[in-house]
């Protein structure tokens, strides 16, 4: 059909209906069209909380995987629980731009709360830095509707640790307050003590499981990476191998290995070292997560890996990440 030729009697009608069907979308009152946006932005938030669920993901991995798991499918794991909590918040603060009014508001926070809380609090996985400020925007701002809610609180905390040292030492101040949550006051405040002992010489003594005699201060001239851990602790017994990976390395250029066992079976503990046939020293007591180092250390939960430097000095207090970059860049000093 040529340009100066009419359509047929059937091709108009056709072209009048779907005209007709373009008009009346257009002609929808706006609040429709936002419902259908509004549903589709909840369903996408409704998605990353559901991927963010570290219970579904360990239920899944276990039948997917009949065998422990390796530290590298753990850390794929975690990777993606931690992708997703944080997309879920992204999610989050969309609906919440978009939709400032919807009646789903406040049930978008509280799931928004749980997920923060099993991702970052409960289960403590790591926040990537570059995300930690947003992470702590982001919980600010739920504290403010929800002041007595506890774990956000904790949860701050887990984001202070991602965050520049002079920031953490800002917000662990702050959190310090008597008018934060017991639980947050304390973790805060054993933070605050730990980032005071950064750049401090660290020095303490003990016997070893194996009788041998250890005290660091007669490792200076040395890199020592100190290890507080147990074998009760999933986390703890996945970074063995990695560990002494870097012993064997290492150990003729000046890295040592001291651990810190917060175990309290001491049958159970040397069974568990001859069997792995760990090398390196052990201190024990049966208080268990209560002992003595621990208690002055601040150390309230594991895996917790510190390094020393060549002089004697506490330069790391998070050796988990990034674990033999840090160790080279110190046994380089």
């Amino acid at each position: 059909m040529n340009n100066h030729q009419r359509p047929s009697p059937r091709g108009a009608y056709r072209n009048r209906i779907i005209f007709a069907g373009l008009l009346s979308l257009l002609l929808l009152p706006p609040r429709v069209i936002l419902a259908h946006d509004e549903n589709s932005r909840l369903a996408a938030f409704n998605r990353a909380v559901q991927a963010a669920d570290p219970d579904s993901a360990e239920e899944s991995f276990k039948k997917d995987h009949p065998n422990p798991p390796t530290k590298q499918e753990v850390e794929k794991v975690v990777a993606a629980l931690v992708n997703s909590a944080l997309d879920a918040m992204d999610q989050a603060a969309a609906f919440q731009k978009h939709f400032p009014q919807s009646k789903e508001l406040a049930g978008v926070g509280n799931s928004l709360v749980e997920t923060l809380w099993k991702v970052f609090g409960g289960r403590g996985f790591p926040v990537p830095p570059n995300r930690a400020a947003d992470l702590e925007a982001c919980t600010r701002s739920l504290i403010q509707e929800r002041p007595n809610e506890i774990r956000l609180y904790l949860i701050l905390c887990r984001a202070a640790a991602a965050l520049p040292v002079a920031r953490q030492q800002a917000i662990y101040e702050e959190l310090s307050r008597e008018s934060t949550p017991g639980p947050a006051r304390g973790m805060a405040q054993a933070a605050l003590l730990k980032l005071e002992r950064v750049g401090q010489p660290l020095d303490f003594s003990f016997t070893a499981l194996d009788g041998r005699p250890v005290r660091l201060a007669d490792l200076k001239g040395k890199v020592v990476l100190v290890d507080f851990w147990a074998t009760t602790c999933a986390p703890c017994v996945r970074d063995l191998p990695e560990m002494a990976r870097l012993y064997t390395k290492y150990h003729a250029q000046g890295l040592e290995i001291v651990g810190v066992s917060l175990d309290t079976d001491k049958a159970a503990l040397t069974r568990f070292i001859e069997k792995e046939k760990i090398p390196w020293p052990q201190y024990f007591d049966p208080a268990g997560p209560t002992n003595h180092l621990a208690t002055t250390y601040g150390i309230t939960g594991i895996p917790v890996v510190w390094l020393v430097d060549r002089h004697g000095s506490l330069r790391e207090l998070n050796a988990r990440d990034d674990q033999q970059k840090k160790v080279e860049a110190l046994l380089k000093e």
